[in-house]
């Protein structure tokens, strides 16, 4: 694991190493579930799993996991 530091969900969102590589459903009492993210730097490959409701601004799980799937396919 490296040591990035990213100080906003945009920040996360926008740098260029971070790739959305996969969405794990779960279903206890958090619901949802975690999207997976690469990070694709020179010195680092891990896999980040975040709850999805980490990105939520009121939308559904499944909204939300389209909204982010939609902007990565357009990069």
């Amino acid at each position: 694991m490296c040591n990035s530091i990213w100080k906003t969900k945009s920040e996360f969102l926008n740098d260029d190493n971070v790739k959305l590589v996969g969405y794990q459903k779960y279903m206890g009492s958090y619901g949802g579930g975690y999207l997976l993210f690469k990070h694709n730097s020179k010195f680092c490959g891990t896999t980040i799993a975040v709850k999805s409701a980490f990105f939520s601004d009121g939308t559904t799980s499944t909204q939300r996991l389209k909204r982010i799937i939609k902007k990565e396919s357009g990069r």
